[in-house]
This record gives structure tokens, sequence and C-alpha cells, in this order.
């Protein structure tokens, strides 16, 4: 064999090698796109996940071992239509290799929609939370480094029903995918661990007016033990002030919050009236972990203020790309194995503000879930977890009935029912006779 032949056979060979094992560098841009709300009501939202990925890059000083990463930020106004078309623009103008976002429960059932039909732009949920983005309408291309609506409340309704002796309770929230499934996970865990009724009283996305509501709360003051307010940003602000303008605050003894209502960024705008509240998330701000103090004092120094969940869903999901982007020796141009590598990332409590996570086959995290309380410390209005469950998976109790608990009716506004009669009856239909017998038996869940 000739010299020049031999060097050239070398040389493929090499080139084979590099491709396979990952150690060329495989594009010169890495191009991720965050699609979100960066204006209007949801501002929060949007922004929070946008300035998470921002730190979580400038950590690594906007590069993957000498590749330059690149942002290509759009705002979806909380608009479906509006974010659809911005999916298209940063697929077909931006060429992203991935996708971080959308951050909204609508904009979420959306965006899986447009990841069933583009499965070769692989897309980590922001914020989003509907359950069935990684359930029933799970696909492969679409993973979430999150959490879904039920998934961090079906423990906040049993312990409002075992520990805070609760049995009726009134859930207000804005009347979309969400809040629904928080309505629906809290309403579960209520009912089955010794709760009675659960009243859902929908109102607007946008609403700030509570009036109405407010004056049929009050009429049923006697009749139920607290209210859970099932709102974020500017209209769980309003009802909060409303709240206490009415006198609902002398009414009732407690006022609960779902997930989004104490977090960071809305507590300074809640005051000291959120001093007491109960509410559950994958993540406290109050969590002494290394990895959310350091998260924290660097995420203050870059914005000015301390940071959110929102945030850290950002910060994570990035995080978690680089892991998969490492695993890979930064060939995301290779979609399905940049997807894969993102499934099999394992986050350790050294990794996260939230704590340890992994992936279930569905691609929503098993991870810890915290039941917090607003506390005041230091003049500093924060959370502090009075209790911790660990490794729980997006089914909650039900990760050993998977398969039925996704054969039953998908959340509505009106399901699973509020009355424990009739919630029994209808669970009986998919979880069989001997779960309620065991349920009757334990008291609960065990």
């Amino acid at each position: 064999m000739s010299r020049l032949r031999m060097l050239f056979c070398v040389a493929i060979v090499l080139a084979f090698t590099v491709g396979a094992g990952g150690i060329a560098q495989a594009v010169d841009v890495i191009r991720i796109g965050h699609i979100g709300p960066t204006t209007g009501w949801a501002t929060i939202f949007g922004e929070g996940v946008l300035n998470g990925i921002k730190l979580a890059l400038a950590e690594r000083d906007n590069k993957l071992n000498g590749i330059p990463i690149k942002v290509f930020s759009e705002d979806t106004k909380a608009d479906v239509e509006v974010m659809t078309t911005k999916l298209d623009s940063l697929k077909s103008r931006d060429k992203v290799h991935f996708i971080i976002g959308p951050s909204l429960g609508h904009e979420g059932m959306a965006a899986v929609d447009w990841g069933a039909r583009n499965p070769d732009v692989p897309m980590l949920i922001g914020y989003s939370a509907p359950e069935d983005i990684t359930m029933r309408k799970a696909t492969g291309s679409v993973i979430r480094p999150g959490w879904t609506g039920a998934q961090v409340i079906f423990n906040f309704g049993q312990y409002c029903a075992r520990d805070l002796g609760y049995k009726k309770v009134i859930v207000v929230g804005q009347d979309y995918s969400y809040p629904w499934d928080q309505a629906a996970g809290f309403t579960r865990g209520f009912l089955e661990n010794g709760g009675e009724k659960v009243l859902r009283i929908w109102h607007p996305v946008e609403a700030v007016d509570f009036s109405s509501i407010m004056a049929r709360l009050a009429s049923l003051a006697g009749e139920y033990d607290a209210v859970l307010c099932n709102a974020g940003g500017a209209p769980a602000i309003a009802f909060f002030k409303q709240w206490k303008q009415f006198g609902l605050d002398k009414k009732y003894p407690q006022i609960l919050g779902q997930a989004n209502v104490p977090i960071v960024s809305m507590l300074p705008e809640l005051g000291d009236s959120a001093i007491g509240v109960y509410s559950s998330l994958h993540y406290y701000d109050g969590n002494p972990s290394a990895a959310n103090q350091k998260f924290r004092e660097r995420y203050k120094k870059a914005y000015g203020r301390y940071p959110d969940v929102i945030a850290v869903q950002g910060y994570d999901a990035m995080r978690v790309a680089f892991k998969a982007m490492e695993a890979i020796g930064g060939k995301v141009d290779d979609q399905q194995a940049f997807i894969k590598a993102v499934r099999a990332v394992k986050m350790t409590a050294d990794e996260s503000p939230r704590g340890p996570f992994y992936f279930d086959k569905y691609g929503n995290p098993v991870q810890n879930i915290y039941i917090k309380k607003v506390i005041k410390k230091d003049g500093q209005l924060m959370n502090d977890a009075v209790k911790t469950f660990t490794e729980v998976s997006q089914f909650g109790p039900y990760t050993a009935l998977a398969e039925k608990y996704m054969a039953a009716p998908a959340t509505t506004r009106d399901y699973p029912p509020g009355d424990k009669e009739e919630y029994f009856k209808e669970i009986t239909k998919y979880f069989g006779q001997d779960y309620i017998d065991n349920l009757k038996k334990n008291g609960g869940w065990k």
C-alpha cells in the first residue's frame, strides 16, 4: 500500500472514530431557542425561565467545551397562535438545535402538539405544567425538566386533610388547564385522605375583580374550612388584596395557595398577607442546600433580586441540556442522540437548587415535593418546608397504577368530582374496589 493511500485510510478511520465517539466539535455554534411570555400579565413566567437559562449559560461562559452558545428568545404574549408561529420561526429561520419553553399551561398543551409534528426539534418544557404533556399526549422529542400541576399538589391535599384536619375546602382559580390540574391533584389527595368536599369556583384568566366571588365566599364561610387561591400573577395579587378588603381573613381560619401563589417573585406584592400561607411545590426558596444557596446568591448578583421557582426551571433545563450535550460530545445536530441523552440525565442534590431528580419513561422528573409555609425571617418573606415527600413521580400515589390513571378521563374544570361519595364511585371504575378498600383500611394513603 502506498504511503499516500495509507494516510488516506487512516484519515477516514479517524474521521469515523471521532464522529462516533463525539470527540470532535460537531457544530460551530449551538443555537438554543427560548419560547415564553415576556410581556403582558404572564411576563414573570417567561422572563423568569429566560433569566435562569442565561445564568446557567453565564456560569459556563456561554460555551460548551469551547463551542459558543447563542440564545434566540421569542415572546409568546401568552397567546397560543403567536407561540406556534414563533416556534415555526425558531425552527425554520433560526435553525435552533433545541428549544426551552414554553411557560404557561395552555401554551404547553399546544407546544406538545407542535412537538409531535416536529419531532426533529427537541423541546425541554420551561415552566408549563399540564400533566398530559408527559402523559396521555407524551411525545418522544418533548421532555419536561419541571413538574405537573397535579404532581406537586397530590400530597398537599393529603396534608390539608390529615395534618390540618380540614373537611371541606373551596378552590378559586383561573379557568384553564394548569389550574384544573392543580385542583384535580388537590382533590384526589384531599378526598382520599379524609376530606369530604372540594368546591371549585372558576374565573377568567386575567380577572382582577373578585367582588362577586368574595361575596359568595362570605356566604359559604360557615360551611367550609379554608379557601385555596388557584391563580398566579396579577389575579392572585388582586385576590389576596380583596380577601382582606372583604374581611374574609376574619371569616376563614386559613387561606391556602396553589403552587404559583407564594413564590419569591410574588411575595413582595402579597406582603405580610402571605405569612402563614401553606402551599406545595418541588422547590422552596428556604432550602439550605449548598446548591440552592449558591444559585440564589449568583442570581441575586446577576439580577438584583432573589430567584423563584420559575428561574429554577430555566436554570435546571439549561443544566440538564449541558449534561446531555456533554454526553454526546456537543453533537446537538444529532437530535435523537440528544433526546436520548436528555432522558438519561440524573441531577444530584449538589447540582440542582430543588434537590435530586431523574426522568421517568414519559420524560417528567421524579423528585422531592415540599409542603411549604410562608414565614418572615430577618425581615424577609420566604418559604420554609414543613414536610418533604421524596421521589414523587408525576403519577404521585398512583405510580404503580400509571396505566389505569391514564385510562381515566383527562383532567377538566370539573373532573374529577369534588364530592367524596361521587368521587369514590368514579375512581372505582379505574382503580378497582380493592384500591378503595385499602384506602378505607389505611385511613388514606400509606
